[in-house]
């Protein structure tokens, strides 16, 4: 089927206009994308979002605009491994980056927990 350059801009605007309700009406719509191309940079990225919801650190609403200039080959090596789009892409990165990672304190915790005469099987 083949879509005149009216149709689609008024498919793209109906989609904008039922995606700002939902804004509008506090429901989130989520960053993965429909399929899962990489199911654990999916979980990092929905880790990442509830970790900072829970925080309160998400406002609920995109207004802040970004502008930058980034290596192509980058864009295109992350939009195949997740399958988003350009917002939602920078959303999710930022996300992971803003994330708390608990990793560094906790293993230095861990330091002296085995027992001295504890021997590694083989």
């Amino acid at each position: 089927m083949i879509m005149s350059y009216n149709e689609k801009g008024q498919n793209i605007m109906a989609h904008t206009k039922r995606a700002r309700k939902a804004r509008l009406r506090g429901q989130r719509t989520s960053f993965a994308p429909s399929r899962s191309i990489d199911p654990i940079t999916t979980a990092r990225i929905e880790f990442a979002l509830s970790t900072l919801a829970a925080r309160g650190k998400l406002k609920g609403s995109r207004t802040e605009r970004l502008s930058a200039r980034v290596d192509p080959g980058l864009i295109e090596a992350a939009r195949a491994k997740t399958g988003l789009g350009n917002s939602q892409l920078v959303n999710a990165a930022l996300a992971v980056l803003a994330a708390p990672d608990d990793f560094g304190p906790w293993f230095g915790a861990q330091a002296g927990r085995l027992p001295k005469d504890f021997e590694l099987e083989l």
